[in-house]
C-alpha cells in the first residue's frame, strides 16, 4: 500500500474520503505534510485516477521524484506516460503535415490549447496529453480549407453535420486520413457567440510565435492564452479535468501579464465569470499559488451562494456532478449578466423552435 504525506486543508475524515485525490494533488507538487502521511490507498485506483484527469505523465514524474513513497504506482504511471508520449508523437506528425496543408492554401492560422502548451510550459511531451489538434482560421476560409483537406483525403463532415456545427458551434470536427488517423478541430471563435462577445479578429492580431517540436507557429498571446484556458475550463464545467487546472497553474506562475488589459477584455468579452470559476479552480486544487491579480476575479454574492449549493470537499473538483436543472443553473451563473442569461436562453429557445419545424439548426444524425 501507498504511504503517503499530503496537506489536508479541511477534516480528517474529508482527507480520508478523497485520499486520492489528495496523493495526485501531492504528485502534482501540491504541498504535503505531515511525515507519517495517511496509509491505505490503492495504487490501481490512484493511477485511474490519474488517468482520468490526465494528469499521468505529471504524477509519474512526480512519483519518480518523491520515491519510494509512491513505487506501488510508479508501473501504471510509468505506462500511461509512455502512451502519452505515443500519442502525442502521432499528433504532432499529423499538425505538421496539416500545417503545410494550410500554408500551401495560404490559410492564416493560430495553435489552440495542448499543441501551443507544449513546449510553452511543458518541457517534456508527454507531460501533458492531447486528444486532438486545434487550429483556429478566419471563419471565411472554411471552405477554401474544406475542399484542400477533401481533396488529401481527410474525413470530412456530412453536409449536415457541417451546417449544424457552423449555426450550433464555432468549430468544424475533421479527420486525419493517415494510417493512424487523428481528430483535428478547426475554430472560427473561442466560445458559442450567445455565450461571449469574443472578437476572433483580436485574436490573431494578438498573435505571438512559438516554436514546437522545430517548427515555427503562432500561439494566443499571453493574455488572450490565459483568458482562453479559463473559459475552456469553464465551458467544460460537467466533467472538469485537473490538466486543464494545471495548464492554468503553470501559466500563471510562467511570468508577468498585463492584468488591465485581461480585466478590459474579460469584460468586453463576456467571460469575467469563467474567469472566477477557473482561477477559483486554481486556488482550491493549489492553495496559495494563485497570484494575487487574479484574485479579482470574484462570482457576486448571488453566484456565490447559488453555487455553494453544489461544491464539494473534494479538492480535485470544485463541485459536485451537476445533471438536469442543475446543470442548466450552473451554465446560466457562469455568464457574466442576466442579460447574457436572457440572451442566451433567447438563442435556443429560437433554435429548438426551428428544429421544431424542420427550418434550422437540425443535429446530425
Amino acid at each position: 500500500m501507498i504511504n503517503a504525506a499530503m496537506s489536508t486543508p479541511g477534516s480528517t475524515p474529508s482527507a480520508a474520503v478523497h485520499l486520492h485525490e489528495y496523493l495526485m494533488l501531492s504528485m502534482m507538487g501540491r504541498e504535503s505534510v505531515p511525515k507519517e502521511g495517511i496509509r491505505g490507498a490503492d495504487p490501481a485506483a490512484l493511477v485511474d485516477l490519474c488517468r482520468a484527469h490526465r494528469v499521468a505523465g505529471i504524477a509519474h514524474q512526480g512519483a519518480t521524484r518523491l520515491r519510494p513513497r509512491y513505487d506501488s504506482a510508479l508501473a501504471g504511471l510509468r505506462q500511461a506516460a509512455h502512451k502519452t508520449l505515443v500519442d502525442n508523437l502521432v499528433l504532432l506528425k499529423a499538425l505538421k503535415e496539416t500545417a503545410a496543408i494550410l500554408r500551401a492554401e495560404k490559410i492564416d492560422f493560430v495553435l489552440l490549447k495542448g499543441a501551443s502548451l507544449l513546449e510553452l510550459l511543458y518541457p517534456e511531451i508527454q507531460l501533458r496529453p492531447m486528444t486532438d489538434i486545434d487550429f483556429l482560421i478566419h471563419k471565411g476560409s472554411w471552405p477554401r480549407l474544406a475542399a484542400a483537406l477533401r481533396a488529401k483525403g481527410f474525413g470530412m463532415p456530412s453536409k449536415e453535420e457541417e451546417t449544424f456545427y457552423r449555426e450550433t458551434w464555432y468549430h468544424q470536427l475533421v479527420r486525419s486520413p493517415w494510417s493512424v488517423s487523428t481528430n483535428l478541430e478547426f475554430h472560427w471563435n473561442l466560445e458559442s457567440v450567445e455565450r461571449s462577445r469574443i472578437d476572433p479578429e483580436d485574436l490573431f492580431r494578438r498573435a505571438v510565435p512559438c516554436d514546437l517540436d522545430g517548427e515555427s507557429f503562432k500561439r494566443l498571446g499571453d493574455e488572450d492564452l490565459l483568458i482562453h484556458l479559463s473559459v475552456h475550463l469553464a465551458h467544460h464545467y460537467q466533467s472538469p479535468a485537473l490538466i486543464w487546472v494545471e495548464d492554468l497553474r503553470r501559466l500563471l506562475n510562467r511570468g508577468s501579464f498585463d492584468w488591465e488589459r485581461i480585466s478590459e477584455t474579460a469584460k468586453a468579452w463576456g467571460v469575467q465569470n469563467c474567469l472566477a470559476y477557473s482561477f477559483g479552480y486554481v486556488d482550491r486544487a493549489f492553495p496559495g499559488t494563485l497570484p494575487g491579480p487574479a484574485r479579482r476575479f470574484q462570482f457576486s454574492p448571488l453566484r456565490r451562494t447559488l453555487l455553494g449549493r453544489v461544491q464539494t470537499d473534494n479538492p480535485a473538483l470544485p463541485h459536485a456532478p451537476v445533471r438536469g436543472i442543475k446543470r442548466h443553473v450552473v451554465s446560466m451563473l457562469l455568464l457574466d449578466s442576466w442579460w447574457d442569461v436572457a440572451r442566451y436562453i433567447a438563442v435556443h429557445a429560437r433554435g429548438r423552435a426551428a428544429r421544431a419545424v424542420g427550418l434550422g439548426r437540425r443535429a446530425p444524425a
